[in-house]
């Protein structure tokens, strides 16, 4: 196994069971937001199928459909251009 620091010139990087926390608390949360954003896309596309599925019987119902997909796949775009840009708010909870 290849070492990555050089234990005799340096101290070892400080670790503790907070920042250990810390670190699986953000995979699970980046693991959570890849689900959520997968769900919303596929609920979207549901919209969609939806609306091409009852184009020739409702015709309303399908455009709202489409609709209400476009609206919320720009929405949740506009969303995610902001939270990247600001780089989300990190808050520590209080134990």
């Amino acid at each position: 196994m290849k070492q990555t620091c050089d234990f005799e010139r340096f101290d070892p990087p400080v670790l503790n069971e907070k920042m250990l926390r810390r670190e699986l608390e953000r995979r699970e949360r980046r693991r959570q937001t890849v689900l959520l954003a997968a769900a919303g896309a596929l609920l979207e596309a549901l919209f969609v199928l939806l609306g091409l599925l009852c184009w020739d019987v409702a015709p309303v119902l399908a455009i709202g459909c489409i609709g209400f997909a476009v609206i919320s796949t720009v929405g949740s775009g506009a969303i995610t251009i902001v939270f990247t840009q600001k780089g989300g708010v990190h808050c520590e909870p209080a134990y």
